[in-house]
């Protein structure tokens, strides 16, 4: 059963790390970003602020290439960064005004692609499907 579920989360997985999807989402939300900078301003919602290293690590991508769309985000005004206060040689980035209503946008694109591919799903089986998310990726984090 643990191979399945495993599978299951891999072709998951495939389907939201797809650069065509993410491309149909932006379209969809009606923003202009590159698919990269577009996966690391979402990265900066979910986790915000965040150094570069965490979101990094979330990504599974390198230092250096989530640095970059960084600086890219920042000089198009999506993100500001800053030294951390407990360590200044870490710099911190968070969204900024006009970053969080572009982030808005595709949360509302999000939600509404959700809202059509469980369109046939109960409430029950929603909360269920959440619960068990939640469950399962704290179960996971044990094991860190």
């Amino acid at each position: 059963m643990e191979e399945q579920i495993f599978k299951a989360l891999i072709d998951l997985i495939s389907i939201i790390n797809r650069p065509d999807r993410d491309k149909k989402m932006i379209a969809s939300a009606g923003v202009h970003l590159e698919t990269a900078a577009f996966r690391v301003l979402v990265g900066i919602g979910h986790l915000q602020s965040t150094s570069v290293g965490d979101l990094a690590d979330m990504m599974g991508k390198n230092y250096s290439s989530v640095s970059r769309q960084i600086d890219k985000l920042e000089a198009a005004g999506l993100v500001q960064t800053y030294p951390s206060s407990e360590d200044s040689r870490v710099r911190l980035s968070e969204l900024t005004s006009y970053g969080k209503e572009i982030h808005s946008m595709i949360n509302l694109t999000r939600q509404r692609i959700m809202r059509e591919a469980m369109g046939d799903w109960t409430p029950g089986e929603k909360t269920g499907l959440l619960n068990n998310l939640r469950r399962l990726s704290d179960s996971l984090n044990k094991f860190e």
